[in-house]
């Protein structure tokens, strides 16, 4: 089959059916690209919030600036220019697509990078703008109910879109400007060749294949229960379809590649803990994850400030650090009774739950009954090590030091806030295996200002450009500093993205 098109969108996630609505606005004919049967990305099928810089050059500079410095200035600063100036447009577009929200967090100008708005997680990421849910419909997600809605909006406008159908070569002439598409059908095996003048690489990133993840990210990503010997990555979003297919088409035409990092949080895997979805938690135990108690490494080493312990990004990046990928949150039965009686110190909004309830029995379960292998109670600090696999001489080392700075108030290593030093001195001893979770990845595609794909001598692919997940090094720097809340910023890319290949169409034209 041979068809002909004005632009090719490769991807239907946040990026890509922002990508089709700026390019419909402005008249062209767009065929969107979708290796799956349904529409959306892995992570825009899901609960969904979101933040909208207001439209404004005030607020606009000076989340640019927060964010550029986030980066520790090594973003590229046309990129994060290009998402401050555009974020306005999300809250339009999910208006526009009849979708209604609820906002529950308006900052003022003032309030930008404040901590108290962040929620554990870095203020340039979660205090920027104007913060927004979409609630979903019946069982299903507000993300979901996003691209839905996009899918039957974009079709209803004139644009085309290939369900089941993976791209799987863009085609360049011969002065390697971009002019086609090849794809197939999945379910038919129909190949089908598109005439285009200019392609979107939309496509996400890479959690799903194995050999890309090891070598890019170095993790070994062995299954849902983190079985293996360390060093390995629980997959919040399996059969996502995320296996770096526009980054291997971006670097098969001499596109330059970014790096690419995970961007995720702590987790316990299972069984018996969550579900293949962090969202379906099975007990109380996914809470204990997030408290600011006492966390060490293999070697029974503290090597983070515990009281950020839900600040997902810096938790998981300090895990990353650690021997074999791992770490430990360690408390007694004191500890234990505070968390019954007194409640949890961190509540994450997904799993509210003020006082956990039955903390010994919940262990037996996990232990016993279903098998998992990361969660320990035993009578003694060596019975514990014994099982879990600390070093017994490192944690008892560092529970002298840690017990003391309990005893008198003061945090003398990370200076953590006093009310969170709780000691760690009474058996039952409890433990948590805690591993790094990935959402999604992102980078592996470098694009300059104007979302091009760009060559290593920093010269643009004519008329290839990439958005989302693919192409987010950029924006949080390259290494990335740390991401989070893909949503936010695919969408102000997508329009961007879609912008740009219109200006070369016209200027080509």
């Amino acid at each position: 089959m041979r068809l002909k098109t004005d632009l090719v969108i490769m991807g239907s996630g946040m990026a890509g059916i922002s990508a089709a609505d700026a390019a419909l606005a402005r008249g062209k004919k767009v065929m969107v690209f979708e290796k799956k049967p349904y529409q959306g990305g892995a992570v825009s099928n899901c609960p969904i919030a979101y933040l909208s810089i207001r439209n404004d050059k005030d607020f606009q500079n000076t989340a640019f600036h927060l964010l550029y410095e986030y980066s520790n200035y090594n973003a590229n600063p046309s990129v994060i220019r290009q998402y401050v100036n555009n974020s306005w447009r999300t809250k339009e577009y999910i208006e526009r697509l009849g979708i209604k929200m609820i906002q529950t967090q308006k900052l003022e100008l003032e309030d930008i990078g404040n901590p108290k708005y962040a929620d554990g997680f870095p203020p340039a990421i979660m205090a920027h703008g104007d913060f927004y849910l979409v609630p979903g419909r019946g069982k299903g997600h507000g993300g979901a109910l996003i691209c839905l809605n996009a899918m039957k909006d974009i079709i209803k406008r004139g644009g085309q879109y290939m369900l089941n159908t993976p791209i799987t070569d863009i085609l360049v002439d011969e002065n390697g400007k971009v002019n086609g598409v090849k794809a197939v059908n999945n379910e038919t095996k129909e190949e089908i060749e598109v005439e285009c003048e200019a392609v979107i690489i939309a496509s996400g990133g890479i959690m799903e294949d194995r050999e890309m993840m090891k070598k890019y990210t170095g993790f070994t990503f062995t299954d849902y229960n983190c079985s293996g010997d360390g060093n390995v990555l629980f997959n919040c979003y399996p059969n996502s379809g995320q296996t770096g297919d526009g980054q291997k088409l971006a670097w098969k035409l001499g596109g330059a590649q970014s790096a690419i990092a995970v961007s995720g949080h702590n987790l316990v895997p299972g069984p018996g803990i969550v579900a293949s979805s962090p969202w379906i938690v099975y007990n109380e135990t996914r809470t204990i994850q997030e408290q600011p108690y006492l966390w060490v490494n293999k070697n029974g080493e503290r090597f983070i400030d515990e009281s950020i312990s839900n600040n997902h990004m810096a938790i998981s990046t300090g895990i990353a650090n650690q021997p074999n990928g791992e770490s430990y949150i360690v408390f007694d039965e004191d500890t234990r009774r505070h968390l019954e009686e007194d409640g949890v110190d961190y509540m994450y909004f997904i799993f509210p739950v003020e006082k956990l309830t039955d903390i010994p029995g919940q262990f037996k379960t996990l232990i016993n009954e279903k098998g998992n292998k990361h969660v320990f109670m035993t009578d003694t600090i060596e019975e514990l090590c014994a099982q879990s696999g600390i070093d017994q001489a490192g944690l008892e080392e560092t529970l002298d030091r840690y017990n003391g700075y309990c005893d008198n108030g003061e945090d003398e290593e990370f200076g953590k806030d006093a009310k969170y030093l709780r000691p760690v001195r009474k058996g039952p001893f409890y433990a948590m295996r805690v591993f790094c979770a990935g959402y999604d990845t992102i980078g592996g595609i470098k694009v300059n200002g104007k979302m091009q794909v760009i060559r290593e001598d920093g010269k643009a692919i004519p008329g290839l450009y990439a958005a989302g997940d693919n192409m987010m090094s950029e924006f949080y720097g390259n290494p990335p500093t740390g991401g989070s809340a893909g949503a936010y910023f695919a969408m102000p890319f997508g329009f961007a993205a879609g912008d740009s290949a219109c200006d070369y169409l016209e200027k080509n034209a």
